[in-house]
């Protein structure tokens, strides 16, 4: 609970910094999920061409995008996020379209790779998301170490 009297966005204190991976998290799935679930729509209603090839080509940019904005939120973030950002119903928004792409994003490579699968095609497109998913976990690691390091230095 915040102070009485103040509005959420104007509450202080040790109590609502929110954990700096939890916020890479939210800021870097959010955004690619957004992006990614518009370019999904604009091919199904626009382009009237939503096909698994097309869908799995659009929804990589979710990985990718995620791990650029994962680096770029591990970058620029504070050590403790405690502004607009790192508040509750931000965070849950943007985790929970970010959750949403991810799952969208899971199904059409799903899809894509059972269409297409042979060795030459498959090893490495599976290879390449298995890189991409560890680059964004080795991120989201670094931002959790530092948060660690912040909280035994005082």
């Amino acid at each position: 609970m915040g102070q009485p009297g103040l509005p959420e966005e104007q509450e202080v204190g040790q109590s609502n910094v929110t954990k700096r991976w939890l916020v890479v998290l939210a800021w870097a799935t959010g955004p690619a999920a957004a992006y990614v679930l518009l370019s999904l729509a604009h091919a199904a209603f626009v382009e009237r061409a939503l096909t698994v090839d097309i869908g799995f080509g659009r929804t990589l940019a979710y990985w990718v995008g995620a791990t650029y904005l994962a680096l770029l939120a591990w970058g620029f973030l504070p050590r403790q996020p405690s502004r607009w950002y790192a508040r509750r119903r931000p965070l849950v928004a943007a985790l929970t379209v970010g959750l949403l792409g991810g799952v969208v994003s899971v199904g059409y490579a799903a899809f894509w790779l059972a269409r297409h699968w042979v060795p030459a095609v498959g090893v490495p497109v599976v290879v390449s998301l298995v890189v991409l998913l560890a680059a964004a976990v080795g991120v989201l690691r670094l931002a959790a170490r530092d948060d660690r390091r912040a909280a035994e230095r005082g």
